[in-house]
């Protein structure tokens, strides 16, 4: 177990608690990821959303998967390899092993482990975004460690963290995603900004929010199926809102998707709700 744990999460229904999980997975993924001396870009497949499965991909799948296994923890997992894994326990994990694997390939430090559990739904049933109660995101790059629990607080490094509020209308940093799929608005959205970045990897984009590194964050895809998926955001949603921010649809209401692996949105997140007064 991490020397952190118990400093955070407090005891779940289940056992462990579910603070241990989240962290022993990351950890898992984390060692796996940094032991492997092959070609972490090469591609061995099709996950179950349909993009290309890369051996870094995979190897950090295995390694979480493994980890669940050797505990005896039947949980449901939903990632993005394997799609929907249903187990008996009363949690699911949504889980991405590495968000950002393109960045990771390229030699660009930004990518991450996401982690959310969630309370398992009926039969029959899919869990949904607001549903969640506890988020990690493990930095791979740096191995800084973000984490939410609802109606708990957000933290890095297991020390709290708060979304900038009120922001600096005369110094404002938005985190735009202006690829080739990027809506005509997401440029408009940048030239109101005083500074522009974008990491490329959802989840960490979200905590950039979440530690009040950037005012917003705004993904909008022209292309259906080019959305985030329920696996980058579930761990980053839950984390902003617990730091005092707030993750929103194009149509400005509350983020609340279901968290099956075919789910896909376009997210506005920010820390002071002026700031939505200067999008389009």
């Amino acid at each position: 177990m991490s020397p952190t744990s118990g400093r955070f999460f407090i005891r779940a229904s289940c056992r462990p608690p579910v603070k241990a999980v989240l962290e022993g997975v990351a950890d898992a993924i984390q060692a796996a990821v940094r032991g492997f001396s092959g070609d972490l870009g090469e591609v061995v497949g099709r996950g179950a959303t349909g993009a290309n499965t890369q051996r870094m991909d995979l190897v950090a799948e295995r390694a979480a998967f493994g980890f669940l296994k050797d505990r005896g923890l039947p949980y449901t997992v939903v990632s993005e390899e394997a799609g929907r894994m249903e187990g008996s326990g009363e949690w699911t994990l949504v889980l991405d092993p590495v968000d950002g694997t393109h960045n990771a390939v390229r030699g660009f430090p930004a990518y991450a482990v996401s982690i959310a559990a969630v309370p398992r739904a009926p039969h029959g049933k899919i869990e949904r975004l607001r549903d969640v109660r506890a988020g990690l995101v493990r930095d791979l790059a740096t191995g800084q460690t973000y984490a939410g629990e609802a109606g708990k607080g957000a933290s890095m490094d297991w020390r709290p963290i708060r979304v900038r509020n009120p922001f600096a209308p005369r110094d404002t940093v938005f985190d735009v995603y202006l690829g080739e799929k990027a809506h005509a608005d997401a440029l408009v959205v940048a030239n109101a900004a005083r500074r522009v970045r974008n990491l490329g990897a959802a989840s960490l984009d979200l905590c950039m929010v979440a530690k009040g590194a950037v005012d917003l964050y705004y993904l909008h895809s022209t292309e259906v199926g080019h959305e985030l998926r329920a696996m980058d955001v579930a761990a980053g949603v839950l984390i902003v809102r617990e730091a005092g921010g707030e993750v929103v649809g194009l149509d400005r209401a509350p983020l609340n998707m279901d968290l099956g692996p075919a789910a896909r949105t376009n997210v506005i997140a920010y820390g002071d709700p002026q700031i939505l007064e200067m999008l389009p």
